[in-house]
């Protein structure tokens, strides 16, 4: 028997409102080639039982203790049959033709390391929230080398992705030291190695809850300034190596001015300023990096109410 195109894989934890929804998601796919690994991280609901209910249909790992999102996806991907892997996490919902019209672009763009698509936030019924639920819009990224975009922030929602298998793995995969951002730091190394395709369809919903990790804030706050930091310690080699050398220096100007801002807020004023005159070098027309440079001379209070 010949193995799946597609993996998917769906980490699950105490979500037991909203797995079915999951799986019957993938299970209703136009695209029918796939198998789905299904890694349940201990949950201390009843989403095991449920998933037993499934067993004719997915492949499922149930572990007794908890061991994080990243590990779980590694997990995954060393189980993984499929020449191409899709992530699904357990509390989001994809549409019919997700998988078809994502396999079908990548077949027909070898260049694209993976691809990602366009979607909707919903609420825990499922309803549509129009907005910015998150602090953010759903991303819409047009295809191609979206390295810049990247560098500037997180533009890939993890659900709405496709990606090969072999180069996942040929860059080690996710990185398990992280909690909240490990995919952040995945999509920015697998976006130094190609492009990445977009499908400009609304195929994946972001369900918003209470306990999504975005809402884990501190935690958030320290990954997010352990990954602009190693991004400016390679800003050289970033900028030599792009395709899109000014709109990379403007990408790293603003992960500058990003981390300024982080270090300012949490109390380390000299290095904030250090961050912000690397920010202006590289950008020096940028109004904002100078007044929050600026602000890095006033005290804490001042700046945690105005930054």
């Amino acid at each position: 028997m010949s193995s799946p195109r597609v993996s998917v894989i769906i980490p699950s934890y105490n979500h037991e409102k909203y797995i079915k929804e999951c799986i019957e998601s993938v299970l209703t796919q136009t695209y029918s080639d796939t198998e789905i690994l299904v890694i349940d991280d201990a949950s201390k609901d009843n989403t095991p039982e449920i998933l037993k209910g499934y067993e004719n249909g997915i492949r499922l790992i149930l572990h007794d203790t908890n061991r994080g999102t990243y590990k779980v996806l590694n997990e995954g991907l060393s189980l993984a049959k499929g020449e191409y892997c899709a992530i699904l996490n357990s509390d989001d919902v994809w549409l019919p033709k997700k998988l078809e019209l994502q396999v079908h672009l990548m077949d027909a763009h070898p260049e694209y390391v993976f691809c990602h698509t366009y979607g909707k936030f919903i609420d825990q019924n499922g309803k549509e929230i129009p907005g910015r639920p998150m602090g953010f819009e759903f991303p819409r990224v047009p295809s191609g080398d979206i390295l810049p975009r990247l560098v500037t922030n997180n533009c890939v929602i993890a659900s709405s992705v496709l990606l090969r298998v072999e180069i996942a793995r040929t860059v080690c995969g996710f990185d398990e030291s992280f909690r909240n951002l490990g995919d952040w730091d995945m999509w920015l190394r697998l976006a130094e190695q190609g492009e990445v395709g977009f499908v400009d369809e609304v195929l994946t919903l972001y369900r918003v809850h209470g306990e999504n990790t975005i809402y884990q804030k501190e935690t958030t706050r320290k990954e997010e300034i352990r990954i602009r930091e190693a991004l400016l310690s390679k800003k050289d080699e970033l900028l030599r190596k792009s395709s899109q050398p000014r709109e990379m220096r403007h990408a790293l100007a603003h992960t500058a001015a990003c981390l300024g801002t982080l270090y300012s807020i949490t109390g380390k004023p000299r290095e904030a300023r250090q961050v912000y005159l690397e920010a202006l070098r590289l950008y020096p027309l940028r109004a904002k990096t100078w007044l929050r440079y600026l602000l890095t001379f006033a005290p804490l209070w001042v700046r945690q109410r105005t930054l």
